[in-house]
């Protein structure tokens, strides 16, 4: 990265992107691909997706019309010399069209933003990050050279196409924070004094009064405090980098070498595999002891709900239930033993009424109920409550068969 010359030089500098950003790039490009084509295919999904996209669109174009017609845009006959400033930062990072450039009073806020609209690129100076700046033209210079590296590397082109990759958990994050490192180096490059320039961040960081005062080794030795499991996690989940690791990734030199974030990293990951392994195991208790008695009280609300529009025949249900009874009775005495489960006895049917439906109990749907007790075989209804164990449940016992 080369460091910044004087303005009226022209010269145009050259800065190294962040060493992860192309990657992820690619990683996001291809989760959006995806993203996109499975909204596509899903008519229900694309529609979803539309309405956001129309949403976006509008919130974006109400912003750009404010800005438009209440923000205060510079240029020769407004604000002149802040223009002259601004533009010959733009060339300096390369800029071939000159951006759109506006003061935006925004209640207090210490920030700076590009967008874009259709094909025009905009950058947005909050005035009060403006008036923090006071005299420190390299603290200026540093935040504005940042906003315009978002244009010049492309940033806010077909940012629409690559919006659902952003949604992907750490993977979006990682790629934003990768992009604010970028455009850090072209801050720093065109701001012409680095240890002025990194005041900004300290401004970014303690507003106006006390920004400009802050000890900025003291700062990125808080970087100390993020090397822990959770700390990492939250910086993972972060769209923008820890001032503090900003600050170091500028000025090598301000961090302390004996900190390594692999710790923090290793415990991240740890941490992240012991909860991935703790919700399957609660998954996996879930679908094996609960889900199965939530679906057969869903299936019995069902049947209950439909059984008053149908008339039962009792007379029909004895029927089935003496036919089983005496099935069992049968298999019995052919084979030595009462088929030994509702399972069996279904096996047992089909082997002697082939192709014909298995008895179901009218009153809940199900198969009627069936247990061998005392070497017997004992058979049920629910009966017209459609609950098993009740006092109107309907039962035959094989030894009271003529």
């Amino acid at each position: 990265m080369n460091q910044a010359v004087g303005l009226e030089t022209g010269v145009q500098v050259r800065v190294q992107r962040w060493p992860t950003e192309k990657p992820l790039l690619v990683l996001v490009a291809i989760a959006a691909a995806g993203l996109w084509v499975a909204l596509i295919v899903s008519v229900i999904g694309f529609l979803y997706a539309a309405f956001i996209g129309l949403f976006l669109f509008v919130s974006h174009l109400g912003f750009i019309a404010y800005l438009r017609g209440s923000a205060i845009r510079l240029g020769p006959d407004q604000l002149p010399e802040l223009h002259a400033r601004v533009i010959g930062l733009a060339s300096r990072v390369g800029l071939t069209k000159e951006p759109e450039v506006y003061v935006m009073q925004a209640g207090g806020a210490l920030n700076a933003l590009a967008t874009g609209f259709l094909r025009s690129r905009m950058v947005v100076l909050f005035s009060d990050l403006l008036e923090a700046c006071g005299d420190n033209e390299a603290a200026r210079d540093m935040i504005i050279g940042h906003e315009l590296g978002h244009i010049k590397a492309g940033h806010l082109t077909l940012w629409w196409l690559l919006f659902p990759g952003f949604l992907v958990p750490f993977l979006g994050t990682a790629y934003s924070r990768a992009r604010e490192y970028t455009c850090d180096r072209y801050g720093a490059a065109v701001c012409g004094n680095l240890q002025e320039g990194l005041v900004g961040l300290g401004i970014l960081a303690a507003g106006g009064v006390h920004g400009r005062r802050v000890n900025l080794k003291a700062l990125a030795s808080q970087r100390e405090q993020l090397n822990t499991g959770f700390m990492t996690i939250g910086k993972w989940l972060s769209t923008h980098p820890p001032l503090s690791e900003r600050l170091i990734a500028l000025e090598p030199r301000m961090g302390d070498p004996s900190v390594r974030g692999e710790i923090g990293v290793a415990r991240a990951l740890a941490g992240m595999a012991v909860t991935g392994l703790i919700v399957v195991g609660v998954m996996a208790v879930f679908v094996r002891s609960v889900m199965p008695a939530f679906q057969q009280a869903l299936e019995r609300a069902q049947v209950q709900s439909a059984a008053p529009t149908r008339d039962i025949d009792n007379e029909r249900v004895i029927s089935d239930m003496l036919m089983l009874a005496k099935l069992a009775v049968t298999h019995q005495k052919s084979e030595g033993s009462l088929p030994a489960d509702p399972n069996t006895l279904r096996d047992v049917w089909e082997v002697n009424h082939p192709g014909e439906p298995f008895p179901r109990d009218p009153y809940d749907g199900h198969w009627y109920g069936y247990e061998v007790r005392d070497n017997q075989a004992i058979v049920w209804s629910s009966g017209p409550d459609g609950r098993n164990g009740t006092s109107d449940d309907i039962v035959i016992d094989s030894q009271d068969l003529d």
